[in-house]
């Protein structure tokens, strides 16, 4: 009996996330067939959205904005490091990551429709004296996610109908 039960709590609440509209974060469908992402070569948002469209629609990349129905142009990418906790004697136990990402989405017909947006985003870190080569590997770790994570809110917003 409680096994029934279960089973139609589990099935009311299936329904529940189903009708509110419930979408997985970072799910997207790209509505254009060619794209082009324009980037400085440094630009870890830049490669971070080459390799996603790339690995989920082959073909879609083309090497020309002339070529392309949208550019997406990542204008400026700006990592800041501030401290976040100091400890009782005064030294630093927590920085606070910053990392915002300027993009725009454009039609190479017709760039003054461009739409310019910013993503904003940070972490937390703990920092350890006695660590400092872990502490530097999880920072860079962080700093890929974050775009990893802005490159995917990206893509995102522009398969909502980006331009």
């Amino acid at each position: 009996m409680t096994t029934i039960k279960i089973k139609l709590l589990l099935l009311l609440i299936a329904f529940a996330i189903t009708s509110c509209g419930f979408q997985l974060r970072g799910s997207y469908s790209i509505p254009y067939q060619a794209v082009y992402v324009q980037a400085d070569v440094d630009s870890r948002v830049g490669r971070a959205l080459k390799k996603k469209i790339d690995r989920k629609y082959k073909d879609m990349l083309v090497d020309a904005a002339s070529a392309a129905e949208v550019v997406i142009n990542i204008v400026t990418e700006n990592l800041t490091r501030s401290i976040s906790v100091l400890s009782n004697s005064g030294s630093v136990d927590e920085f606070e990551l910053g990392y915002s990402v300027q993009y725009k989405f454009y039609s190479p017909q017709d760039e003054s429709s461009a739409l310019s947006n910013q993503i904003i985003l940070s972490r937390k870190i703990t920092f350890s004296d006695q660590n400092i080569a872990s502490s530097s590997s999880e920072e860079r770790s962080l700093i890929t996610d974050m775009a990893d994570e802005g490159a995917t809110r990206i893509l995102v917003r522009l398969s909502r109908g980006g331009i």
